[in-house]
């Protein structure tokens, strides 16, 4: 019986004889003692190698979940998705969309001007849905705007670009909505293209300052009407990974982030001003694959309530494919069923919960049990047997009909009986219905776009005799958010490095009580999800927590007015009145633990579009609703700066080996440096096998004759330990450089392998080289006669060998004469040329997937890291560009020396 989930759950991938994946194989176990369950999807090519179909392991056997028909150039003209529904696109000879269709009916035909720039849109016979303009070659070019896009137009309003950068940034906008005024914002960039400072539609002014890296330092703010800044970001440091490590907030709150040096995984994250109690102090703790296994609240004041130690810690547990399937922490009540905004709830019904979770083969949460004192419930989801679409369902209701809860796009169609969604041709939601009047007007949210990003919110109630809104007008840097009473707010946001910033600023109708003007700071959690609000005084305005879906498990505040201001929430998003997050490119439900539309990406995060960030809530989150995009960002662009490192090292290496191989002279004097290190090296190993074989001998002396074996075991075994920590030392110096190049040394695999090598462990040597020597097995039965035997023989040296001393130097000696006999020929060159063609390829492949990770970092708001990270990235593929043309160099002149050689 295994004690791990994992025990023997590879995943594994079939490849057919043209290197094209047609299987994936997966072995979920749920529980450490349960057998394990295959889940295998299948993919099918046609003769060119196009994938055109693909299955997950619950349609296995039915219609596939995603087909594809493709233009003989490889272009998809049609994708049909079980969940999506189908789209079909006509593109023109240089790959342009000339038209296309979906199955809901829209018909769209773009036209383009000559240097094939879109115009005009239209949709169905209605011309001109959308048309841009750009500027020609009579544009004054003191605002760079020849050839760029200076207007468009769509359903919202317009939108004007005034001035450009040299780097093609809009430096100046102006967005009229219809029927409304011109909002005008402007920028100013650095060299690098990170934001200078900005002056928002309400002439609000912020300013930013970065350190040499491009990382963001100070933020300043000045409100329209004040003459002087005040600073919201003091100060911020990072390390050299890019991770923020400290920032002093404008409120004097000081955050400070601890990470652990093999891994670079957030360990600690605290939040204090001064000598006052801390605010946060968080402290992850995760399995050896980077799940959050445990996160401990060292704030929270533990009580005992109802028979409970409420202590405020959250534990965690996955399957073997990494989904979560349980969680335990506290709440204030049951979670609510009601779509809508949380209310406050009661701290002295604050108890522990635990949460399970229940998915099937294709990756849906059928069920979510809630165990609680007094408040446990189950809540089910019925999955469309034919798709990934699903709605809440008790056991006994009769089987949903799918075709009426959801559109042939898979938009759902209400959030519950009455409370209808509506979606515009563009699969965006258009509007929300909440609540439902036989004899009167709806109460209604309405939603406008331009080009994917919401623009616009409406919230409209009604009463017998009255109607009241609510508007919000999304701007640059500002939400202008009015109401039928004349109040007028200007929501000014704020870059605070990590969490966000923003100041409430009336410009009319500020409510009593309440103070104007006011800064409120958020502490974030790992994921971005705002769990304390503070003032300019580092005074608590509301605290929340969540559960790892994004529902509310317990909310408090210290004014129902300020609260009632409180729109960000989970994972840093917006929650409307309806109780849905919006993301961006679509709307997330928490008490769904689903999205209410497919994913308009496709099968980025797979063949699931509904399910959310791969039912592993904890360690990735979505940016926008199209793809998870974890600390992930961060870890691949890691990786890629490690295998540079790598791949610089080992090119160094080269040079230096290469370079001293055609004299004889440069190979006795650096055999005779390799000489010194071996005899200090094997000189520790001595030491440290006779202190550890006399320990081992003194501890198994009343066992007699085993006590021998045993101390030359001991002694094998600390030599080994001494031997490898060495070499990790001097691996990276000349010492420790052999005197001949490797052919494997320029191999994807093995430049892999070290990128993310751990750091040495002398613990996890110990553990290796005990089961080494294990005489439980029939490998460590062999190895203790073969060190026992070479031992007991030797009485020169009772604990380490002489014969392991003489290998050392022996293939020192056969390194030497193979350096002088020229043994390292053209072949061996002929491979390092190889490896390091292919390798050029990766590495230009790698850069590619790096600058998409930047450009997402960038978008998501972290433009100064993404600067940052990038300078970093430019000066070591510099430097590794310039030690492989070297190398290639250095193998042509030695194929030329050994040519000569040859010929005399």
């Amino acid at each position: 019986m295994t004690t791990s989930v994992h025990w023997r759950t590879p995943n594994l991938t079939v490849i057919d004889s043209r290197g094209l994946s047609i299987r994936q194989v997966a072995y979920l176990r749920k529980v450490a003692a349960d057998p394990v369950e295959t889940l295998i999807g299948r993919q099918r090519y046609d003769v060119a190698g196009r994938l055109l179909e693909q299955w997950d392991p619950r349609l296995f056997g039915v219609v596939p979940n995603m087909a594809t028909v493709y233009r003989l150039s490889g272009e998809p003209l049609k994708v049909d998705s079980v969940d999506a529904g189908w789209r079909l696109s006509l593109p023109g000879l240089s790959g342009e969309e000339l038209q296309r269709w979906d199955q809901r009916g829209s018909h769209w035909r773009t036209t383009y001007d000559r240097q094939l720039r879109p115009i005009v849109v239209e949709e169905i016979d209605t011309p001109n849905v959308e048309t841009f303009s750009y500027a020609d070659d009579s544009a004054d070019p003191a605002f760079n705007r020849r050839g760029q896009l200076t207007g468009q137009l769509d359903r919202s309003g317009t939108l004007s670009f005034d001035s450009y950068s040299l780097l093609g940034q809009p430096l100046r906008e102006t967005r009229t909505l219809v029927e409304g005024p011109p909002y005008r914002s402007s920028r100013m960039y650095s060299p690098i293209g990170t934001v200078l400072s900005q002056t928002d539609a309400g002439e609000h002014q912020q300013q930013s300052r970065y350190d040499i890296a491009g990382q963001l330092k100070q933020v300043e703010l000045r409100i329209k009407g004040s003459p002087n800044w005040q600073l919201v970001l003091k100060d911020a440091q990072y390390n050299a990974a890019g991770q923020i490590i400290e920032q002093r907030a404008g409120n004097d709150v000081l955050s400070t982030w601890t990470y652990d040096p093999a891994d670079g995984r957030l360990a600690t994250q605290q939040a204090q001003k001064n000598a006052e109690p801390a605010l946060q102090d968080l402290e992850y703790f995760y399995d050896r694959v980077g799940n959050i296994t445990r996160l401990e609240d060292h704030t929270f004041q533990p009580i005992y309530f109802a028979n409970q130690l409420v202590d405020g810690h959250r534990d965690f547990t996955y399957d073997s494919l990494y989904r979560l399937t349980r969680a335990s922490g506290c709440d204030d009540a049951p979670p609510s069923d009601i779509p809508g905004r949380p209310l406050p709830g009661d701290p002295n019904n604050r108890l522990n919960y635990t949460q399970h979770y229940e998915y099937d083969a294709g990756n849906n949460l059928i069920e979510l049990r809630h165990v609680r004192a007094g408040a446990s419930h189950t809540r089910a989801m019925f999955i469309d047997p034919g798709s990934n679409r699903g709605v809440r369902w008790k056991e006994g209701d009769p089987a949903p009909v799918f075709p009426a809860l959801f559109d042939v796009h898979g938009n759902l169609q209400a959030l519950q009986p009455g409370k209808t969604l509506t979606w515009n041709s563009l699969d965006q939601l258009e509007a929300v219905t909440l609540v439902n009047r036989d004899n009167g007007p709806n109460d209604q949210e309405y939603y406008r776009y331009s080009q994917g990003v919401r623009v616009y919110k409406r919230h409209e109630t009604h009463t017998s005799s009255l109607t009241h809104f609510q508007e919000v007008i999304y701007l640059p840097g500002l939400e202008i958010r009015t109401r039928d009473n004349g109040e007028e707010l200007h929501v000014i946001i704020l870059p605070g490095g990590h969490g966000s910033v923003r100041c409430l600023h009336w410009v009319s109708g500020q409510p009593a009580n309440v103070a104007n003007d006011q800064v409120r700071y958020s502490l974030d959690d790992h994921l971005g999800s705002s769990t304390l609000e503070l003032d300019q005084q580092a005074q608590v305005i509301s605290q929340e927590g969540y559960y790892p879906f994004g529902a509310t498990a317990w909310y408090a505040r210290g004014s129902e007015l300020d609260v009632d201001y409180k729109t960000i929430r989970y994972s840093g998003k917006e929650m409307d009145d309806s109780g849905l997050y919006y993301y961006g490119a679509r709307y997330y439900a928490p008490w769904l633990q689903r999205w209410v539309s497919a994913d308009p990406a496709g099968d980025v995060d797979g063949l699931n579009l509904f399910g959310f960030v791969g039912n592993n809530p904890l360690n990735y989150f979505d940016e926008n609703g199209a793809e998870r995009s974890p600390a992930e960002l961060r870890a691949s662009l890691n990786e890629y700066v490690s295998l540079l490192s790598v791949v610089s090292q080992r090119a160094d290496r080269a040079i230096y080996q290469l370079y001293n191989m055609t004299r004889t002279r440069d190979i006795y004097k650096r055999s005779g440096l390799k000489l010194g290190f071996t005899a200090v090296s094997l000189s520790a190993q001595a030491v440290t096998a006779t202190t550890a074989g006399m320990l081992a001998a003194t501890a198994t002396a009343p066992l007699g004759p085993v006590a021998a074996v045993a101390a030359v075991v001991a002694g094998a075994a600390a030599a080994d330990i001494t031997s490898n920590a060495l070499d990790e030392a001097a691996k990276n110096t000349r010492f420790g450089y052999p005197l001949l190049p490797g052919s494997g040394d320029f191999s994807l695999e093995s430049l892999n392998k070290t990128a993310n090598i751990t750091p040495f462990s002398a613990l996890e040597e110990v553990q290796e080289l005990v089961s080494k020597y294990d005489p439980r097995t029939a490998e460590g039965i062999k190895e203790t006669a073969i060190v026992a035997g070479v031992g007991l023989a030797d009485k020169g040296f009772k604990y380490a060998s002489h014969l392991e001393k003489a290998l050392g130097f022996l293939r020192l000696g056969i390194q030497v004469t193979e350096a002088l006999n020229d043994s390292f020929g053209q072949r061996d060159l002929d491979v390092i040329r190889d490896e390091l063609t292919a390798l050029l390829s990766h590495l230009d492949e790698q850069e590619d997937l790096a600058n998409v990770a930047l450009t997402e970092l960038e978008n998501s708001g972290h433009e100064g890291e993404a600067a940052g990270t990038l300078k970093v990235l430019r000066e070591a593929e510099l430097v590794t560009s310039g030690r492989i043309i070297r190398v290639l160099d250095l193998t042509d002149r030695m194929s030329q020396y050994l040519m000569k050689k040859n010929a005399a």
